[in-house]
């Protein structure tokens, strides 16, 4: 489960996007596109408005005050269209949105919204899932963790030649022809 919903190298925080891997969840894929095209799509708006307005100077932008945003210099202010719809006046221009803009502006919030609320949903449930299994993750863990033990052992037993222990109900320790495996490395 861990392996299919969570990314190969996550965001440090939850919330941040990049949590859940590409391909879990269609929803979160369709809306990573949406906010991942934002600067295709608005290159391509600023070229287009240029073209339909004839002002090369004319730029598309964002600040996290105003939002999106269509600048154009004072010079060119006779040339806007009459559908732009003034945001914001600077010492060298206007800013203005239109209402295809502001569109698009509330679908990329909504979508970086939408993100990180359905990571944190889709990670809360992994995290659900797991818990409910903790019990047979622990058990596997700990058959493991045996297995490795007992293997490093034999494979240091085989290559150092050392001999297993005779057990008896004697209340006594016979050791004959002992060796001591740090003294013996050290020699």
């Amino acid at each position: 489960m861990i392996g299919e919903a969570i990314a190969d190298e996550p965001s440090s925080s939850l919330g941040e996007g990049n949590v859940i891997r590409k391909g879990f969840s269609e929803e979160l894929d369709n809306l990573r596109l949406v906010s991942q095209n934002a600067k295709q799509y608005l290159a391509n708006l600023e070229r287009q408005e240029q073209e339909k307005t004839g002002i090369k100077s004319l730029k598309v932008g964002y600040n996290k005050i105003f939002g999106y945003y269509i600048e154009v210099s004072k010079p060119n202010l006779p040339q806007i269209p009459e559908h732009y719809i003034r945001k914001q006046t600077l010492v060298g221009g206007e800013r203005f949105f239109t209402p295809e803009l502001k569109e698009y502006e509330s679908l990329i919030l909504n979508a970086r919204d939408r993100i990180s609320e359905l990571e944190t949903n889709i990670f809360h449930r992994v995290c659900r899932q797991i818990a409910t299994a903790s019990e047979r993750i622990l058990a596997v863990a700990n058959a493991l963790a045996n297995i490795d033990t007992f293997s490093s052992l034999a494979e240091v037993a085989v290559r150092y030649s050392y001999a297993r222990p005779e057990l008896t109900t004697d209340d006594e320790i016979v050791i004959s022809q002992g060796r001591h495996p740090v003294v013996e490395g050290s020699l």
